[in-house]
């Protein structure tokens, strides 16, 4: 799954701590990024395409850059006319050479493309 960002689910550790079952991998996240008051269950992610947000690790489903899409009806933000201008994905644009950046060229190449 690709995020509304283009970031690649599969990639992440509470994503595939989910999806593969592994309850160490999801208390490790929380080790890391948790606070007192959360636990491993906080990070169990589906991916932030749901529009539950009980299916989404808790601070992915209050992500700024998913309510945005999410209000705009867009699948990707790549695909926003904003995108270029956009303070909310300025941290994650790396210059193009990321493979962030190239998926994210790749899809707005898609999107905008004249057929």
């Amino acid at each position: 799954m690709i995020a509304f960002c283009g970031l690649n689910c599969a990639e992440c550790p509470a994503y595939t701590g989910t999806t593969t079952g592994d309850e160490q991998q999801l208390e490790k996240m929380n080790q890391e990024f948790g606070s007192e008051e959360t636990d491993a269950v906080d990070f169990v992610c589906l991916g932030c395409k749901y529009k539950d947000s009980k299916l989404i690790a808790t601070d992915c489903a209050r992500c700024t850059i998913r309510m945005c899409a999410m209000e705009r009806h867009k699948d990707f933000c790549a695909t926003c006319e904003e995108f270029e201008t956009c303070d909310r994905m300025k941290p994650y644009r790396r210059g193009g050479e990321t493979e962030l950046d190239k998926r994210n060229a790749l899809i707005r190449a898609k999107f905008y493309r004249q057929n």
